[in-house]
């Protein structure tokens, strides 16, 4: 939508300039034809990127994940088909061109017409509607299940400096209370230590053991301070497999500052969002529900002491039980990401 946006802010732009000089009446007519195709401009960009991201969201299907692969497969053979015409009618065989005009059509119709109906049908991966936990820690749920030496305090849950343990990690949730499907945030703030130091969120945990990370399996966001992120998953035999790997992010408040950090688990799709941007999302079946925490780990110095807040969960159904108020902030409004 950048095209369509960027005509809206120069429409904007020059329509603030004009407001500000001395016009006479007759040139008003010019300055409304103007405005009238700067709408139209912007209304017809921003299709056009709409249609084409649903031409090649079918791409998916032979592992085209990434947008921007999927533009430059789609212009390549636009412009193969484009090339292929051209050469036809240099060459005179025009009875080609019939078959090459119906094929170029035919094959980006079928891929929109797909990407429609996969995109409609899809589940609202951003509609949880079941309000499970909403905690702000100045009256904190009694279920949290919490790692030596973390604490609540200050109104958050407070994981100091790694010494000793791989990581530290605090988990919600009684005994029996797994999550399959929910949209899971918190915020998440480095109070000390290097910017290297890794921490975030963790998803579908099923292990009972916060002391170590061997038989441990769950979905993760890691951030550090330097700006960088990584999502994937831990395997019980202490694998940590990343599947969207380490990368710059300038959605993450660098340094001691706040991020705001979220999981959607839903089906087999984890989804990673950042300070309200989404910068990650994969595939996998391997853990079909679980709980949901806070982690900090142990980097190459002593790590660093994080302070986790505002905590939100929320389910498509009202299956989990649902926190009292009693235990919990009043307002869960000002958490919504």
């Amino acid at each position: 939508l950048d095209a369509g946006l960027s005509l809206f802010v120069i429409r904007h732009v020059f329509l603030t300039v004009l407001s500000r000089s001395s016009f006479h009446k007759s040139s008003m007519i010019p300055i409304c034809i103007l405005n009238w195709i700067i709408n139209i401009l912007a209304v017809l960009g921003s299709t056009f990127i709409i249609i084409t991201d649903l031409t090649i969201y079918p791409l998916k299907i032979i592992g085209i994940e990434q947008a921007a692969i999927g533009w430059l497969v789609l212009g390549c053979f636009v412009g193969g088909a484009i090339g292929l015409i051209q050469s036809l009618k240099r060459i005179e065989q025009y009875s080609y061109l019939g078959k090459v005009y119906l094929i170029t059509i035919a094959i980006p119709f079928i891929l929109l017409i797909t990407g429609l109906i996969t995109a409609n049908f899809q589940d609202n991966i951003e509609f949880f509607p079941n309000i499970v936990l909403v905690d702000d820690f100045k009256h904190p749920s009694k279920q949290w299940d919490q790692d030596t030496l973390v604490s609540i305090k200050n109104g958050g849950l407070f994981h100091p400096r790694n010494k000793n343990n791989n990581f530290k990690l605090s988990i919600w949730g009684d005994k029996n209370q797994k999550l399959k499907d929910f949209d899971f945030s918190v915020d998440a703030k480095k109070v000390n230590g290097t910017d290297d130091s890794v921490f975030g969120i963790v998803a579908r945990r099923t292990s009972e053991n916060n002391k170590t990370s061997v038989g441990q399996s769950f979905y993760y966001l890691l951030i550090k301070g330097n700006g960088e992120f990584v999502m994937g998953k831990l395997i019980a035999n202490n694998k940590w497999e990343d599947k969207v790997g380490w990368q710059h992010s300038t959605s993450i408040k660098q340094g001691n500052n706040i991020n705001r950090l979220r999981v959607v688990c839903n089906g087999k799709r984890v989804i990673g969002w950042i300070n309200s941007q989404r910068v990650g999302i994969f595939e996998d079946d391997s853990y079909t529900s679980g709980k949901i925490g806070v982690i900090s780990l142990r980097s190459s110095d002593d790590g660093a002491a994080v302070y986790f807040d505002n905590v939100l969960i929320k389910t498509k159904s009202t299956s989990a039980p649902l926190v009292k108020l009693s235990q919990v902030h009043k307002s869960a409004t000002h958490h919504q990401p």
